[in-house]
């Protein structure tokens, strides 16, 4: 399969096989909004990776999409920067990456099935932060199925350098693989001020992938709470070259009163060389309960990876 039921965790990539390797890649897009167009490059990233010993590895990966044009300044932004501690059945990770809570966030950009996540994760959800984090799987009978994650954060999100409030971020995940192609997860991320809950499950057969996943975060001190949910399907129609995606999402940022959103996306992947050469098109048509808004959207992004 193209896409995978699974996120890939830090147990399950160990090591790269010694001395160092270099990384990256480049997504060129074109994006239409109602009577709006634009191309730009929606990632390009940069990165290397390698063993420091038997049990320790490094990540380093940069955003070079923000380099200065037309006067403005450049600027580089890390993305994961981090040193694993690896071990039979735990690791631990210490730096910046994603925190370890909603599965399409923990999913690569580069081997999402859309060009873009849902929006209540892509635009909301905990992403990456600083601090440090602990994978387990229990040994036998619950070692295979089963893996906890948790983790403590500054709160700040990437490329911070203080901690404000001095508070922390609580973050914990749990997936569980009660057969070969099933699992379902759950998340929680305990924020100073709020608290987000994630409920997911994903299977795949054949030529077919399922995913679906819900979250809400809770305003302390309020009844104005976030929350939403996406049901994806996709469809491998030649094995390895095309695949047809499909997805519907509900976002309501608010607890008010028709203030939510549906989205409809169709879209469709052209493999050229697996994941590393490959090219997206999709259409998301956008269904507001308040005033209407024209921002359905067309994309088409191509991605070339090293």
């Amino acid at each position: 399969m193209v896409v995978a039921a699974r996120p890939p965790g830090r147990l399950s990539a160990q090591g790269v096989g010694g001395g160092v390797r270099v990384a990256g890649y480049v997504q060129p897009r074109f994006e239409s909004v109602g009577d709006s167009a634009l191309f730009f490059l929606r990632r390009v990233r940069l990165g290397a990776q390698g063993d420091l010993t038997p049990w320790a590895r490094f990540k380093a990966q940069v955003d070079l999409r923000y380099l200065g044009s037309n006067g403005t300044s450049s600027s580089v932004v890390g993305t994961d920067l981090y040193v694993v501690l690896t071990g039979t059945r735990a690791a631990v990770t210490l730096g910046q990456a994603k925190v370890p809570f909603s599965t399409e966030e923990i999913l690569s950009s580069g081997a999402l099935p859309l060009p873009d996540r849902s929006v209540v994760v892509g635009d909301y959800a905990p992403n990456r932060d600083i601090g440090v984090q602990v994978d387990w799987r229990p040994r036998p009978p619950l070692g295979g199925p089963l893996e906890i994650e948790g983790g403590v954060f500054d709160g700040e999100g990437p490329n911070h350098a203080s901690n404000p409030d001095k508070k922390m971020l609580y973050v914990g995940r749990a997936a569980v693989s009660p057969a070969a192609a099933l699992e379902l997860s759950g998340g929680v991320a305990a924020y100073p001020d709020s608290t987000w809950w994630d409920a997911g499950a994903s299977a795949h057969h054949g030529a077919w992938l399922v995913r679906a996943e819900w979250l809400r975060r809770n305003l302390r001190g309020t009844s104005n709470h976030l929350s939403g949910w996406y049901a994806l399907a996709s469809y491998m129609v030649r094995a390895e070259r095309v695949q047809l995606v499909g997805r519907v999402e509900e976002f309501d940022a608010t607890s008010a009163p028709r203030d939510g959103e549906t989205a409809y996306t169709a879209g469709a992947q052209c493999f050229f060389r697996g994941e590393d050469f490959k090219i997206q098109a999709s259409y998301a048509l956008f269904a507001e309960q308040g005033p209407a808004v024209t921002n359905n959207r067309l994309i088409v992004q191509m991605q070339a990876r090293f």
